[in-house]
């Protein structure tokens, strides 16, 4: 078998020895630095796919017996290479543990031939530091995180390296169940459900990060106190998502501020398996509210969307069922303001694949939106959900659908949402659920003596 690699620098080295035959002495030079500088690429590819060939067991066994017997305070190292592991590392009940990769594009982990398990790394303790490394082609979920008081995440990666695929994992970070959330600097894509993944926690920062060729690109889920913000979501077929749905074990999440992001070029086809929350996402969507509450969009640049700029909508144009009797299916006390809204142009129409984007197109005549309003409400007005849109856009394309009214009653005009709300409270963390009650009892008690 010929090695490619070696077949074609050898092509290029008879090539450029005619040259330096040919050349004064100073080109003799650049030519041989551009020779040196091609065998190390070659050298170092070749490095690379060695070290990932075979499964890294040894390596593996070392990391996963140092998770296991890690104490407080711990600084778990992973070296710099790319490594091939069959089976999750994780972390159970150590609180104050780091772990730490040479870098994002230094320490590379694949699981690519993955035999055990579904995740590439679990987490279930308190006050974890991950820093440093890629997870690549996991089997389920790259990086999960549950039942966590204190989660960092910083310059950390996940992907999956063979594109676009529905049987890619659902997640790639994914903290679940958490207290005090930083994810820092980390980039994700090619997830069948959602790159960067936060759910049922409360206190959460997403910050500078990066989320493509994901279904959703950022999601928020049943969260109670988020914030994203300094993060690009681009070419995933939602870009941010805040979602509050029904029967899970956290539900009615609220106070979440989406600010100051790229949320770019989110056209790219839906492949997440049909049953998914978001296999309902039409591609060209850029920020999707369903059934959220409290929520700020503010100071976002939001462009090149197919279908819709931001979608606000209740649980109920899903058309699915739920049992948990306290669920509040309504979007309310919503506030989108001050953003840079640009749709995509040319001769792109609303997604047509999807129920959503079939009804933005029927709807609205065929024509991309900024805004778009599903209008369903528990209340009586013209304003019943609270619903403040202050946007400079001359051109802004508004549709209030109506869907509550079989859309009897389909409205352009945005006036009738022309308010304020007051800025959401910073995001700050707390020790715990009774600390956070006793500062809100403290407010009240204040507030009364006043």
């Amino acid at each position: 078998m010929i090695n490619k690699g070696r077949f074609y620098f050898l092509l290029i080295l008879s090539n450029f020895t005619t040259l330096i035959y040919q050349r004064p002495i100073i080109m003799n030079l650049k030519v041989t630095i551009f020779l040196f500088a091609v065998l190390g690429l070659f050298s170092c590819k070749q490095e690379v796919e060695t070290i990932a060939s075979e499964v890294s067991t040894d390596l593996y066994e070392q990391i996963q017996e140092k998770l296991i017997d890690a104490k407080d305070g711990d600084i778990i190292e992973i070296p710099e290479g790319k490594f091939l592991f069959d089976r999750p590392l994780s972390l159970d009940g150590i609180p104050n543990v780091t772990i730490k990769g040479a870098g994002m594009e230094k320490t590379i982990i694949s699981f690519k031939d993955q035999q055990a398990g579904a995740e590439g790394l679990k987490v279930t303790a308190n006050n974890v530091t991950l820093d440093g490394f890629t997870i690549q082609d996991t089997k389920g979920d790259a990086i999960k995180l549950q039942d966590c008081v204190g989660v960092t995440i910083r310059n950390v990666k996940t992907t999956w390296t063979g594109g676009t695929n529905d049987t890619n994992g659902a997640y790639g970070l994914y903290p679940v169940a958490c207290r005090n959330v930083l994810i820092d600097n980390c980039e994700a894509s090619y997830a069948s459900d959602a790159g960067i993944y936060v759910g049922q926690s409360t206190n959460v920062k997403v910050l500078n990060s990066y989320a493509h060729h994901n279904v959703a690109g950022i999601e928020i889920e049943n969260c109670t106190n988020s914030i994203v913000t300094k993060c690009k979501a681009e070419n995933n077929t939602g870009g941010v998502l805040v979602f509050d749905l029904p029967d899970l074990p956290a539900g009615n999440g609220h106070t979440c501020l989406i600010t100051d992001n790229d949320i770019i070029d989110n056209n790219l086809k839906n492949f997440s398996p049909e049953g998914n929350m978001v296999a309902i996402v039409p591609p060209g969507s850029g920020v999707i509210l369903l059934a959220a509450k409290n929520v700020e969009v503010s100071n976002n640049r939001i462009k090149g969307h197919k279908t819709v700029g931001a979608a606000i909508a209740s649980f109920y144009i899903t058309q699915r069922k739920w049992e948990d009797e306290s669920y509040d299916p309504f979007t309310h006390d919503i506030y989108i303001h001050d953003n840079i809204l640009e749709r995509k142009g040319g001769v792109a129409v609303p997604d047509l694949t999807k129920e959503f984007g079939q009804m933005i197109s029927l709807y609205c005549k065929a024509k991309q939106q900024d805004i778009v309003y599903d209008g369903i409400t528990n209340g009586e007005g013209k304003n019943a959900m609270n619903l403040c849109i202050k946007e400079s856009k001359e051109d802004l394309r508004f549709t209030n659908v109506d869907a509550g009214n079989d859309f009897e009653n389909i409205s352009k005009d945005v006036s009738i949402y022309d308010c304020s709300l007051d800025a959401l409270p910073e995001v700050v963390f707390s020790e715990s659920e009774e600390e956070v009650e006793e500062t809100e009892q403290e407010e009240t008690e204040s507030e009364e003596s006043k």
